[in-house]
């Protein structure tokens, strides 16, 4: 009789142990799938950045492209690619840059004052810089380590 309660003691002594056992296992197939989904998330967030704000710019400078309209200007220490437009007899100004950190569009009468925090955030990026070489734009836009080109040819400027 006494082997039987013996044997009995160990079982349940091996069921906790594996249920212990399959707990810690468990908490660890957690974390390490919560740290592969945030490393990847992070890479996608960072990837749609850099596509986002490519894209962007290089619509807005197709969209502006006509003779003497987009320009490149320093504006209180801030780059900004600035595109001039006339519309019913006022003169609007559209201007694209990097204020912190985040790539912004800001769109007011062009005898307003810049006020770079009143832009509309675009998406994320911590630096631009921009050179125009006869009709060839390009503009450098940094996110984190890397930078990204949008390299873009003026047809207006051409012609």
């Amino acid at each position: 009789m006494k082997k039987a309660q013996s044997s009995h003691a160990i079982s349940g002594v091996f069921v906790f142990l594996l249920l212990g056992a399959f707990a810690v296992f468990a908490t660890v197939m957690v974390v390490l799938g919560a740290r592969a989904y945030k490393g990847s998330s992070d890479r996608l967030a960072d990837h749609n950045a850099e596509r986002v704000a490519a894209a962007y710019v290089r619509s807005m400078v197709r969209a502006n492209d006509e003779a003497g309209v987009i320009r490149i200007e320093e504006v209180d220490g801030i780059t900004a690619l600035t595109m001039e437009t006339t519309e019913e007899f006022d003169v609007y100004a559209t201007r694209v840059y990097v204020y912190d950190g985040m790539l912004r569009e800001w769109y007011a009468g062009s005898d307003v004052e810049f006020e770079p925090d009143q832009g509309e955030a675009v998406c994320k990026a911590d630096e631009m810089r921009a050179e125009m070489n006869g009709n060839l734009l390009a503009v450098f836009l940094r996110n984190g380590e890397k930078w990204i080109t949008v390299d873009t040819a003026l047809r207006a400027a051409a012609q």
